[in-house]
């Protein structure tokens, strides 16, 4: 029998065409998509972390946030630092900001706080030696106040704060107290009280008082006379010493 040619329908083929092209298409679509939209996305939000800002925070603070952050984290010891407090964050590596990989550590140092140093003893200085002196350990005098002595003449360092010869932090401030030539009394302090404010001040001049050191503040309290003292500090039958601060509260009429 003899078999007759098959003859291919031009329909057919244009179809097969046509799906090639689509699915070539298709693909290339599928890939550009891949590389400009979905891998750009999946590297800024899965691959790479911008290390956050740690200072100040302690170890335990700073450890949550690294691990929320897929990071780890490790103490690498601790120095003094007069910035920041003791057992917080002074230093890490690397730096805030840095772009990092998920998993990566981050290296930190803990404060100890300031630097301790000794204080000098200079009582019984000058005030000038003794300011020398303080400069000299790596301190500084903050204020020089005048005070009564029974030990040292005028114009000698008769007291000082902190005291001496003990470890302070680097940045403590020093007060020199100078003698000012008047003697120190010990005494049972006077009630002022419902006096009038000259009669307490009559009153601390007979009891040999510093007047100077004498501070009086104004309280409304129409039930009584103008000028009469209220309240009192140090409190009435209080052991102290005639160079002492004192406070009286003196009422006054609107």
């Amino acid at each position: 029998m003899e078999r007759k040619p098959v003859k291919h329908r031009p329909g057919r083929r244009k179809g097969l065409v046509f799906c090639g092209f689509a699915f070539f298409f298709g693909w290339l679509f599928f890939i550009l998509t891949m590389d400009r939209l979905v891998m750009p996305l999946y590297i800024n939000s899965g691959r790479e972390i911008v290390a956050p800002n740690l200072a100040n925070k302690t170890f335990e603070e700073a450890r949550t946030i690294t691990h929320a952050y897929t990071l780890d984290i490790a103490e690498d010891g601790r120095d003094f630092s007069n910035t920041v407090p003791a057992g917080e964050v002074a230093v890490q590596i690397p730096a805030p900001g840095t772009i990092l990989k998920p998993g990566r550590r981050i290296h930190v140092v803990l404060s100890r706080g300031p630097r301790p140093l000794k204080i000098p003893n200079v009582v019984g200085k000058s005030p000038r030696e003794a300011e020398l002196i303080i400069n000299g350990a790596g301190l500084e005098v903050i204020d020089k106040l005048w005070k009564a002595s029974d030990r040292y003449t005028r114009g000698i360092v008769a007291e000082q704060y902190p005291p001496g010869d003990q470890e302070v932090p680097e940045n403590t401030g020093v007060i020199l107290f100078v003698a000012n030539g008047r003697h120190e009394t010990n005494v049972v302090m006077p009630n002022l009280i419902d006096l009038s404010y000259r009669a307490a001040l009559d009153t601390l001049g007979v009891y040999k008082f510093n007047l100077e050191k004498v501070r009086m503040q104004r309280e409304e309290a129409p039930q009584l006379l103008p000028d009469t003292v209220i309240d009192q500090h140090p409190d009435p039958g209080v052991p102290t010493n005639t160079s002492t601060e004192v406070d009286l509260v003196v009422s006054t009429v609107q």
